[in-house]
Formats: structure tokens, C-alpha cells, sequence
């Protein structure tokens, strides 16, 4: 047989044979259209792992057209079982109590190419366990904070330029900002389109004994953060990210699952001893580009001004949180 001819062949037979493999099953697909039951067993803890009993929790199943939630409260063991009919695409979680950070969380019965299965039209696992974590609020107290990008736009690109964390803004001349807890390269190549190739930021911290150390967050937590800044880590002082570089795209961007806890506006004595500092956190650190050509910074976190207190929990996300707890209860007609 011609070499050629067997080749397209081989090829006609093995192509049907993924397309069948990568089929969903009826059961799931007639589940994503008109929903199937799933029954959630929600177990909530705080930090020391012991249950939350009483709390407030609202499950919201989207089924297509009319979404809905089903409420309750978590029994001695904080636990809380909620039934209701879903198309898979995402179950979502609010719990809330008095005295706690609210905290939310999601799950789909259909993530890419892991579908779950359908029986008895029920997604499976029938009873999925899921945990949730609520932190107690403990000492929240007035931090200089912000809760959402707000990007500082300046000319001042590819030059080091301080940036004051309690007035989020950078240092005159470029902002209103006084003081600098650190220094920001904005390093783009001002072009504002996706052929742009360069855009990244670094950042370095000048003063000694400044700099930053990064830990995991509790992204379920309204309050995803540490209490207090730990005085006793390896503070690190420089670091970059990049999204594109050379025309390449690298998304080394600030890691999300991740904070920085910062310390800065150090001083120190003869001996080079650390006598007073300023802690902050930092969810998120980013770049933008506008149509003016500028480049932006934004910093969203807390800076805690009184100097040598670690303190991290602020006033305004206690606040929010006390809140979070109505959207966790039937609304009243």
C-alpha cells in the first residue's frame, strides 16, 4: 500500500475515535440543560478548627432561568445540609455570624473536562462535602486602607518613584504622598493595544531593614489576611513582575493567593538595630496602561500608622463584615 495512502487512513480511523471520547455523557448533558439535584453538607470551623455552631448560611444554586438560594443554620457540629437544583455551572456558599468575618466560597459539577456524574438525576457526589472557614474579628482598629484597585496614573515611566502606602499615591512630585515605603519602576513601552511588548513593574525597598515577605491568604475570608505582621521573618527587597516582555507573554504577575506583609519607614540605632517600623499588607500590587499614554499603579492593602504596632485587622472589613451576615438570612418582605 502507498506510504501516503496509509497514513490517511490511520488518520481516518483515530480522529472519530477522540471526538467520541471527549463526549459528555447524556445524564450531565441533559443535567446542564435542565438541572439535576445536588445535596451540599456544609461544615464550618474557625482558625482552631473547632465547628461554628449557629451561624447563618445561604446557598445559591444557579438554575437557569431563576437561580435560587436555600438558607439554614449550621447544628452543634457546624454543620448545615442544603438541597436544591442546579444546571452545575456553580453553587455558591455565603456564611456569616456575629462576632466573625463573613466568608464565601463556589463550586461547579461541570469544571472543564471534569464533569461530574449524573444518577437518578442527582450530581454526584450526592452530599458533597464542602468546609468553610470563619475567622473571629478580633482587634480591628482605623487602618489606612484600600478594599479595591484604584490605579495611580503618571508620565513617570521607566524611573524609580517612591510610593506612600498610607496615602496610596506616589511621592511629590509625581502624587501627594510624603513619605516613600518603597520605590515602583513602571517599565512599559507605551503601547496601548495588544501589540504592546513590554509591560512589567519592579519594585525595591531602599531603607535597611525594610522590605516585604509574602504568605498564603484565606481567600474564602472576608478577612483573607494575617492578624499581625510577624517582626522576626526574612524581609525580602526587591521584586518584579512581568505580563509581557519582548513581545512575549510571561504573567508573572503579583501572586493572588498570596499577600505581602511589608515593613517600612525603619529606623534604626548605632548598632544598626531595628527601634521603630511601619507595618502594612498588600493583597495586590499591579500595572495598567491608559489611552494617554501614562502608566498606572495599584495598591490594594492596609498601612497600619502607628509605628511598631503589628496589628493587620482594620476597622473598615470588620465593619463590612458585620453586614456580610444579612445577605446570609431570608430577606424580609
Amino acid at each position: 500500500m502507498n506510504r501516503k495512502l496509509k497514513t490517511l487512513l490511520t488518520v481516518a480511523v483515530v480522529i472519530p475515535g477522540s471526538l467520541f471520547a471527549g463526549r459528555i455523557k447524556p445524564e450531565v448533558e441533559h443535567a446542564m440543560a435542565y438541572g439535576a439535584e445536588a445535596k451540599i453538607c456544609l461544615k464550618v470551623h474557625d482558625d482552631l478548627g473547632q465547628p461554628v455552631s449557629n451561624a447563618s448560611v445561604a446557598v445559591v444554586f444557579d438554575m437557569l432561568p431563576s437561580p435560587h438560594s436555600v438558607y439554614g443554620k449550621t447544628d452543634a457540629n457546624g454543620v448545615c445540609v442544603a438541597i436544591g437544583k442546579t444546571n452545575g455551572n456553580k453553587v455558591r456558599f455565603l456564611v456569616g455570624k456575629e462576632g466573625y468575618y463573613g466568608s464565601q466560597k463556589e463550586l461547579s459539577y461541570v469544571p472543564m473536562n471534569a464533569e461530574h456524574d449524573v444518577k437518578d438525576g442527582k450530581w454526584q457526589p450526592y452530599g458533597d462535602k464542602v468546609t468553610i472557614l470563619l475567622r473571629p474579628i478580633k482587634s480591628p482598629q482605623k487602618l489606612s486602607s484600600v478594599m479595591v484597585k484604584d490605579y495611580k496614573f503618571t508620565s513617570a515611566i521607566c524611573e524609580w518613584i517612591g510610593y506612600d502606602l498610607e496615602r496610596n499615591d506616589f511621592v511629590k512630585p509625581h502624587g501627594f504622598g510624603e513619605v516613600s515605603d518603597f520605590e515602583v519602576y513602571l517599565d512599559w513601552d507605551r503601547v496601548y493595544s495588544l501589540n504592546c511588548q513590554r509591560i512589567g513593574f519592579k519594585i525595591r525597598f531602599t531603607e535597611p531593614r525594610s522590605g516585604f515577605y509574602s504568605v498564603p491568604i484565606e481567600d474564602a475570608s472576608e478577612f483573607p489576611v494575617p492578624y499581625k505582621a510577624a517582626r522576626d521573618r526574612t524581609f525580602l527587597q526587591d521584586a518584579e513582575f512581568y505580563d509581557r516582555q519582548d513581545g512575549k507573554r510571561l504573567r508573572n504577575t503579583f501572586d493572588k493567593s498570596k499577600c505581602w506583609i511589608i515593613q517600612s519607614r525603619c529606623k534604626v540605632d548605632q548598632h544598626g538595630r531595628l527601634v521603630a517600623a511601619n507595618y502594612s499588607v498588600a493583597r495586590f500590587l499591579g500595572i495598567s496602561g491608559s489611552r494617554d499614554l501614562k502608566a498606572g499603579f495599584s495598591f490594594v492593602g492596609a498601612f497600619n500608622p502607628t509605628p511598631n504596632d503589628t496589628n493587620l485587622e482594620d476597622e473598615e472589613i470588620a465593619n463590612q463584615s458585620r453586614h456580610f451576615i444579612r445577605q446570609c438570612e431570608p430577606q424580609r418582605q
